[in-house]
């Protein structure tokens, strides 16, 4: 099946940087080679599903360079905390976060092609694309990279879920989320550490963490009845995310 981007235009990644790149390139590799193989259960499910995070990773990706733009072309004040150094490291920082995100859109692209035509997709695919949308409407540039720092908190668990969903740990879909997770846990420190650098404070991230929970479960709900059928509990991914910011 082919689909319309949610976000942006498809790219290549610029830069390969670290193990888990090597890693996730490697399965991009052997996809083209070799398609991961689904039940038709499974692949029904993931018709409602794979919009959702599809759709993160193109907006994610058009974030990040936009703000890589922004800080190349303008003088940007950042708190004195950050020396000069680590100013000038943040572009770098950026582009491979970037990077990331191009791998993971590419191979949850070749995961998309293989699925059926379904309106559940389509359905799925308008819902994500308002959820991103909104919560891209901001104030400031700190207010969106807090915001940015919490999603990336709710996806490393919702991966870490898909890693352990009813297809099995040794699936091959199972170790691309797997590998994804990884780098969102990178990214979540990444994204908090420049928003502190844009200002931000403890509070922000309090406010934002209740706002963009609700608003990501009220998505994710949704698709209730396909995480279910994946084996994966919504209210688990929900009590641990309330744990850990507790």
């Amino acid at each position: 099946m082919t689909v319309t981007r949610c976000f942006g235009k498809a790219t290549a990644a610029k830069h390969i940087t670290g193990n888990n790149a090597n890693r996730l390139q490697a399965w991009i590799d052997e996809q083209q080679r070799k398609p991961v193989q689904f039940t038709d259960h499974h692949l029904e499910q993931l018709s409602s599903l794979l919009p959702l995070l599809l759709c993160g990773e193109q907006s994610a990706q058009m974030v990040f360079n936009q703000e890589i733009l922004r800080l190349q072309t303008q003088q940007i004040e950042l708190t004195p905390s950050f020396t000069q150094s680590q100013q000038q490291s943040i572009v770098t920082t950026l582009v491979e976060v970037e990077s990331d995100e191009c791998r993971h859109d590419i191979a949850l692209q070749q995961v998309a092609d293989q699925l059926p035509i379904l309106h559940s997709y389509t359905q799925a695919q308008r819902k994500a694309q308002l959820f991103y949308s909104q919560l891209g409407r901001v104030d400031n540039y700190s207010e969106h990279f807090v915001k940015i720092a919490v999603l990336d908190t709710c996806v490393t668990q919702i991966m870490h879920a898909f890693e352990s969903s009813s297809l099995g740990r040794q699936h091959r879909f199972s170790q691309l989320c797997g590998l994804i997770k990884k780098d969102e846990a990178k990214h979540v420190y990444i994204s908090r550490q420049h928003a502190q650098a844009l200002g931000a404070t403890s509070r922000d991230f309090n406010l934002a963490q209740q706002q963009v929970s609700h608003d990501l479960f009220a998505l994710l709900c949704s698709q209730d009845h396909a995480f279910e059928q994946m084996g994966i509990c919504l209210d688990d991914i929900q009590q641990k995310l309330e744990a850990k910011w507790r």
